[in-house]
């Protein structure tokens, strides 16, 4: 299996705040053996662990992460989800993320977020070589963006990659040949049914869905033969962890 059954969807981001280290550390405390993080670039192209493209430093004067250097956002904070009573906790940079993750024997699913449109390729190529300098871990590289997909594809064959989707686009299978991905992540939808997981499966693919809190939910989908899923609880899932989950090794050579 590529991953594991339950990934922690930016951390623990039901209880800590988003992306940040403290979401990392939770979510290990709370059984899971991989998260999925969001990586994008400052205006200095430092890599941070970061999901939204706009930056709200007040509420009168939002600006971009991408006309904001490091030095500005390094002492910011990033506030705990509504009903939490974990604080805030300061906006991580990639190297801190995969120091922890290494620290804490997790496995990563990076997924690349480019911070405005045209930056997919530079923000995978800037996260290689923040990657490549710490610690290897179990790693596997997710977009929406196809650029930054192929740009992987170049720079780190070896490194396991997978198409992003909401639904299933009409020429994924072309997608799947053409950036060699070993699975596809499809969002929760009412849409989504077990003949479309069987169509993904059908190529020897493995298929994980996002965003899912509910055990009911999360056990349905398994019995469809989805491999995995992505949750903001991971300590909801402790049943199916129990039962099914393994800690397993990503597809392809550690960085």
């Amino acid at each position: 299996m590529l991953m594991s059954l339950v990934i922690a969807h930016r951390g623990a981001k039901g209880a800590a705040p988003e992306n940040t280290l403290r979401a990392i550390q939770l979510a290990a405390d709370q059984g899971a053996e991989w998260v999925e993080l969001d990586v994008m670039l400052t205006a200095d192209e430092v890599p941070i662990i970061f999901h939204d493209q706009v930056l709200s430093l007040s509420a009168e004067v939002p600006v971009l992460v991408k006309d904001t250097p490091w030095k500005r956002m390094q002492n910011l904070q990033v506030a705990a989800p509504v009903g939490s009573t974990e604080p805030s906790a300061p906006i991580a940079t990639l190297e801190q993320a995969v120091n922890l993750i290494h620290q804490l024997g997790l496995g990563l699913n990076l997924e690349i977020k480019p911070a405005a449109k045209g930056l997919g390729e530079v923000t995978l190529e800037r996260s290689l070589e923040v990657l490549k300098s710490c610690p290897a871990i179990n790693l596997v590289i997710s977009s929406f963006d196809f650029s930054a997909l192929q740009a992987a594809q170049r720079l780190a064959p070896n490194l396991a990659r997978a198409l992003l989707y909401e639904t299933l686009a009409v020429d994924w299978r072309d997608a799947v040949r053409k950036f060699e991905v070993r699975s596809i992540h499809l969002a929760n939808l009412d849409s989504l049914d077990a003949a479309t997981i069987a169509s993904i499966r059908e190529l020897g693919l493995e298929a994980y869905v996002y965003t899912v809190n509910s055990l009911a939910r999360a056990e349905e989908l398994v019995s469809w033969g989805v491999s995995g899923v992505f949750t903001d609880f991971p300590d909801r899932f402790t049943r199916l962890l129990a039962s099914k989950s393994k800690r397993v090794s990503a597809y392809g050579d550690p960085l």
